[in-house]
């Protein structure tokens, strides 16, 4: 729910604003466009720095949405060529003959640092460290790929980097934050559900993700990933104590507020404009 609300909402509004920059640039006359009706009722009233300003906005909207993808595509290459040089073909091909399903490539890279993440857009991987199979059990090290792969099954890594993408572009629709990181953090409680449900039980998920708060949170990846170490470690661990209890996320009203209020601008202006 909140990554289709967050995408719908955020796609109407991208679509609106392409609309009306090939309306500028290329003088296309379109039906009705809300960005459009929103520069021409502000010259209407003589509040042409306010159009500028909104105009402004569109464009700048724009180069943060390309310039965000362009740079995702560029870490990208950057992160699949050094996984591809740090890579230990042995442990790796061992790890997917031992829990590789065929949906997803498990790839172990040479690192002390203790690693579990899942990335991918459209070919999904579960990257492992050797710090962490040394760090450990084979029960621990089984829950923490049930976690994983749960992300990596549910696309979470390709999600992820879209509410990001919204969030960045669409900075002054604050809302869009709050959707940002709770959806990590809904999606990692589900992912520790789906270990614990395989596992049957928390034990050993638990203690796993203990060990590796022990040994320091990693540095983060240039890349869109989901890793087993991300998100509010709280409502985890409370999730992992009472597996029943049910999860609640507060609305923040602040930024709803004035979120609602950006939008109602927008509305408030159309429908002026329209009379």
């Amino acid at each position: 729910m909140i990554f289709i609300t967050c995408s719908l909402f955020s796609c109407v509004l991208l679509l609106q604003m392409g609309l009306y920059m090939v309306h500028v640039i290329m003088d296309w006359r379109m039906g009705y466009n809300i960005i459009e009706l929103c520069h021409t009722l502000l010259q209407a009233y003589g509040l042409n720095f306010a159009g500028y300003a909104l105009q402004a906005i569109v464009y700048q909207t724009f180069f943060l949405f390309v310039f965000t993808i362009i740079r995702q595509a560029y870490l990208s290459i950057r992160f699949a060529s050094k996984i591809a040089v740090c890579r230990n073909q042995l442990l790796s091909r061992e790890m997917n003959r031992k829990y590789g399903t065929g949906k997803e490539e498990i790839s172990v890279i040479n690192s002390s640092t203790p690693i579990a993440l899942a990335t991918g857009f459209f070919k999904r991987r579960i990257v492992l460290s050797t710090g962490l199979l040394k760090l450990l059990s084979k029960n621990e090290l089984r829950a923490v790929l049930y976690h994983e792969s749960f992300h990596a099954r549910s696309s979470d890594p390709l999600k992820t980097f879209m509410l990001s993408l919204f969030a960045t572009a669409l900075w002054y629709i604050p809302i869009l934050k709050w959707f940002q990181r709770n959806y990590n953090i809904v999606r990692e409680v589900l992912a520790d559900q789906y270990a614990i449900h395989r596992m049957g039980t928390s034990a050993e998920l638990g203690s796993a993700l203990l060990k590796l708060l022990r040994g320091g949170i990693p540095a983060r990846m240039p890349v869109s990933h989901v890793s087993i170490t991300d998100a509010s470690i709280n409502y985890r661990i409370q999730q992992i104590l009472e597996p029943e209890r049910k999860l609640e996320l507060k609305w923040p009203m602040a930024p709803l507020m004035i979120s609602i209020q950006v939008v109602a601008l927008l509305s408030v202006m159309f429908m002026i404009l329209m009379r």
